[in-house]
């Protein structure tokens, strides 16, 4: 994946998502330089085990009895 990928997936721009997630030292460590490509695998499993917690979700609603 590309970093315009990765960004749209995150839903920000690409040189906000190198700035604020490619770099951190935990991200998956990239394919190539120029072009910067990561694996898509990697990436998607990077997101979904960090992404915050949803606001409103309707697992926090549950029904009391």
């Amino acid at each position: 994946m590309t970093a315009e990928d990765c960004g749209k997936l995150w839903g920000m721009t690409a040189d906000h998502w190198l700035r604020t997630v490619a770099c951190r030292p935990d991200f998956p460590a990239r394919l190539s330089v120029k072009p910067a490509t990561w694996r898509a695998g990697e990436v998607v499993a990077y997101r979904n085990e960090n992404r915050p917690a949803r606001r409103g979700s309707r697992q926090n609603y549950a029904k009391q009895g």
